[in-house]
């Protein structure tokens, strides 16, 4: 794991890149044309872990996924997941978790990517050495300025080449519930930052709660300036079934047909799938499971770079 201290000089990446409009032959773009029919089958794709997800989506350069849900549903631990997965492909991540500290960061995926409550001290040395040149952490905890959260995604791409910047989430990112105008500037930002380096943004957000929680929520529903969601790249939504767990507690009640939460593909602009794909907690690991009667997995984490802790 290496560290972005917040003492980083990042007087550099404050300033907004000037974007010239420019204008060329549309004959230009012909070899990405081609590429866009034709590219090997074989060429790497970079893709979440689930089979189920596999032939639908892919995390392309130069896009912003919005991963929304309900406060408590579990979206940092899905997208935490998400992240180990993306750097078990050789993917260079960055997250700047602004609820948790670094070690509570290191903690969760630890445990994730063991697949058990307590992982022993053993794995967790190779654990984060394994992490060195594919994780990053943003070393703040609380509210960020949002020029400053934009500065930081520039320099860690510039500086460390990130593939893949994961923010969590964005009210930490210093806009009022009812600043829609600040909002979609934050957002319209992150996109611009995307376009111009191919950096693939992660963008963790609240949903409103409607009548009950046990209502599956969509985009609509997604809290704050309504252009988010018409910005952004990819839109998925996770959703905890917390009618099941409350039968669970009351009755030990069990039925393998209900999942314990729900990934909602709501929008792919790049793709020609939408779709809702089930999947099964277990609590010891932290870990979203395909089918209710999985184990789960356990990333055999091998260092490619030296076993010491490089902080920046």
């Amino acid at each position: 794991m290496q560290l972005i201290r917040e003492s980083v000089d990042l007087a550099a990446y404050m300033v907004d890149t000037e974007q010239a409009h420019k204008v060329e032959p549309a004959s230009n773009w012909l070899e990405s044309v081609i590429d866009h029919f034709y590219k090997p089958p074989e060429a790497p794709k970079t893709r979440m872990g689930w089979i189920k997800t596999q032939h639908d989506f892919e995390f392309r350069d130069s896009e912003v996924t919005l991963w929304a849900g309900i406060n408590g549903h579990g979206k940092s631990q899905f997208v935490g997941q998400v992240a180990l997965d993306l750097m078990n492909q050789g993917e260079q991540v960055c997250i700047a978790s602004l609820e948790l500290s670094p070690t509570r960061v290191m903690g969760r995926m630890a445990r994730q990517a063991h697949g058990s409550a307590e992982p022993p001290t053993s794995y967790l040395k190779t654990f984060s050495a394994w992490t060195n040149g594919r994780l990053w952490l943003y070393d703040h905890v609380g509210s960020v300025n949002p020029k400053t959260m934009l500065a930081v995604v520039r320099y860690a791409v510039d500086k460390f080449q990130i593939k893949h910047f994961i923010i969590d989430n964005l009210l930490k990112c210093g806009m009022a519930e009812d600043d829609y105008n600040g909002q979609k500037d934050f957002v319209n930002g992150l996109c611009a930052i995307s376009k111009e380096t191919g950096v693939h943004i992660h963008l963790v957000l609240h949903i409103k709660k409607g009548k009950s929680e046990n209502d599956v929520p969509g985009k609509f529903d997604i809290k704050g300036s309504g252009a988010i969601s018409d910005l952004v790249d990819n839109v998925f939504i996770v959703w905890r079934n917390k009618g099941k767990e409350a039968k669970v507690r009351e009755a030990n009640f069990e039925d393998s047909d209900l999942p314990d939460a729900l990934l909602i593909l709501e929008k792919q602009r790049n793709g020609e799938t939408e779709g809702r794909y089930a999947f099964w907690f277990d609590g010891p690991s932290f870990q979203y499971l395909e089918n209710r009667l999985d184990h789960p997995k356990f990333y055999k984490v091998e260092p490619t770079i030296a076993a010491h802790e490089v902080e920046f």
